[in-house]
C-alpha cells in the first residue's frame, strides 16, 4: 500500500511537526470525535486508521481496551474536548467528586437534613414542592373517586382488594401530620428500597412481597410515562402496567378477580363496574399498552438491571446521547456480585480494578455528551443493591442527572441513599416518630 512507504511517512512527521496546534496527549489513541477538539489539538498521522475510518466518516468511541490501559483510580481529559453541538450541561460545568465519595454532590448538600419549610396552601404546588414532581390529573381524580367510594377514608377505600393510597395522597389525607417534617423526609416516604428517583409510589400493596405502584417518568419536568409496579422484597424489577392510575388498577382487579373464589369476584367486578364509568367519564384510558407508551417504548436507549429502561436525548447527526457500557449485564452482575461479598480490603481491591474501568468508561462518555451511560450505570449499581454502593451510585447519578437537567432526581437519589430502607414500613410519619 503506496500509504505505508517511508516516503510517505516522513512527509506526515514533517507536517506533524510544523502544525502549530497543540499536541494531544493521546496521540493517535485519541478517542474524541469533537470537532472543536481537534480544532485545537494535533494528532499523528495513522494511515491505517484513516484508511478505516474512511468506511464510516466517524471518530471511533473509545473502546473497552483503550480504558484498561490508563490508571484505574484516576481520569483526566482535555476540558476543550467539549462538543459544543450538546444542548445539555457539559460535565465541566459539575462540582468534581471522587466516584467513592459520600460527600459535595450536584444534587444537593447535607443542609436538606435539617431544613423545614412550610409548603403553599395549594395542595398541587404543595406536593409539587415537597416530592419535586407535579402529580398528573388522574391522581386527583383518582383520589376523588376514592373519596366517592369511601368519604370517611378514602386512603382505605380499596382495603378490601388490598391496596392503599400512600405517599403523596398522605399529604392531601392529613396535612398536618407533616408539620414539622424536614425537606429530606417527603423525598423518603414511601419510597421503597428499589424505587430510583424515576419512580413515586401512590399505592401500596401486600406487605409480603411489598407489591406497590407508582408514577414512572424520565424527567421530573415531564408527565410521568406510565404507572408501573414493583415488588421490591422480591427483585428490582419495575413493571409498566398503564398510562394511569384508573388503568393500572383496573389490570390489578383483573389479575386478583382470576385468582378469586365466587364471593371476592363478584366484589371486585362491582368495583370494576364503578372504576370504569369513573373512568369513561372523565375520559382514562384503562388500556395497558397505550399509543403513548409504545412511543416511550421505541425511545428506550437500555433497559437497566430493573426493565424499566431509560430514556435520553440522543442527536443522530452528531451519534451523543448514549452509548452501551463496556461489560455485559451478566459480567457486571458478577462482578457487583464479587464486589459486594468480599470481605477483605485486598480481595475489593483487586475486584475494584475490575469495576473501575466500567466507571471510567461512562465519565468518558460523559465527555464526549454521551450522558445515558452515566445513568445508566448508576440505576444498575443502585438496582443490585449495597451500601457498599452508595458512594458510587451518587457520583453516577448526581452528575448524569446534572448534566441532562434533571436535578430534581439527583436531590432525590441523594436522600434516599440517605437512609435507604429495606421492608414495608416506609411512611416517614412512622419512621420519624410523628405516627
Amino acid at each position: 500500500m503506496a500509504g505505508n512507504s517511508s516516503d510517505e511517512k516522513e512527509e506526515c512527521l514533517r507536517l506533524y511537526k510544523n502544525d502549530s496546534r497543540i499536541p494531544c496527549k493521546y496521540g493517535i489513541k485519541c478517542y474524541q470525535k469533537n470537532p472543536a477538539h481537534h480544532e485545537k489539538y494535533k494528532h499523528p498521522s495513522n494511515k491505517y486508521k484513516l484508511d478505516n475510518a474512511s468506511k464510516d466518516e466517524k471518530y471511533t468511541k473509545r473502546t473497552k481496551e483503550d480504558i484498561s490501559k490508563q490508571s484505574p483510580n484516576k481520569h483526566t481529559l482535555d476540558d476543550e474536548g467539549k462538543d459544543e453541538r450538546c444542548t445539555k450541561r457539559t460535565k465541566e460545568d459539575i462540582p468534581k467528586q471522587s466516584p467513592n465519595d459520600g460527600s459535595s454532590h450536584p444534587g444537593g448538600s447535607s443542609a436538606a437534613e435539617e431544613e423545614e419549610f412550610s409548603l403553599p396552601d395549594d395542595v398541587k404546588e404543595a406536593i409539587k414542592e415537597a416530592f419535586l414532581v407535579e402529580m398528573p390529573d388522574d391522581f386527583y381524580s383518582f383520589w376523588s373517586f376514592c373519596l366517592s367510594l369511601k368519604k370517611d377514608s378514602p386512603a382505605g377505600a380499596l382495603k378490601d382488594v388490598g391496596l392503599f393510597l400512600v405517599g403523596p395522597f398522605d399529604l392531601i389525607l392529613n396535612r398536618e401530620s407533616f408539620k414539622k417534617c424536614k425537606k429530606v423526609d417527603y423525598l423518603r416516604h414511601w419510597r421503597y428500597y428499589f424505587d430510583p428517583p424515576e419512580f413515586q409510589t401512590v399505592i401500596k400493596g401486600d406487605d409480603k412481597t411489598e407489591f406497590h405502584l407508582g408514577y414512572y417518568r424520565d424527567d421530573p419536568s415531564s408527565d410521568p410515562c406510565f404507572v408501573a409496579s414493583n415488588s421490591a422484597a422480591v427483585d428490582c424489577t419495575i413493571t409498566p402496567v398503564a398510562e394511569n392510575l384508573f388503568g393500572a388498577v383496573n389490570s390489578y382487579l383483573e389479575t386478583r378477580k382470576n385468582k378469586s373464589d365466587p364471593f371476592h369476584k363478584m366484589k371486585i367486578s362491582s368495583l370494576q363496574k364503578s372504576l370504569h364509568s369513573w373512568a369513561k367519564e372523565n375520559n382514562f384510558d384503562l388500556d395497558v399498552n397505550t399509543a403513548a407508551m409504545k412511543a416511550r417504548a421505541r425511545k428506550v436507549v437500555a433497559k437497566t438491571f430493573h426493565k424499566g429502561g431509560i430514556v435520553v436525548p440522543v442527536n443522530k447527526t452528531n451519534d451523543t446521547g448514549y452509548r452501551p457500557l463496556i461489560e455485559s449485564e451478566v459480567n457486571l452482575k458478577k462482578i457487583l456480585k464479587n464486589y459486594a461479598n468480599s470481605d477483605s480490603d485486598d480481595q475489593r481491591k483487586a475486584l475494584m480494578d475490575k469495576l473501575q474501568p466500567i466507571i471510567t468508561a461512562a465519565n468518558i462518555a460523559n465527555d464526549e455528551c454521551d450522558f445515558g451511560t452515566s445513568l445508566e450505570l448508576g440505576l444498575d449499581l443502585f438496582s443490585f443493591g449495597g451500601d457498599v454502593f452508595h458512594g458510587m451510585i451518587k457520583h453516577l447519578l448526581c452528575t448524569a442527572y446534572a448534566l441532562l437537567n434533571r436535578e430534581a432526581f439527583a436531590e432525590i437519589i441523594t436522600a434516599h441513599l440517605g437512609k435507604r430502607l429495606k421492608g414495608p414500613n416506609l411512611s416517614v410519619l412512622v419512621t420519624s416518630g410523628r405516627s
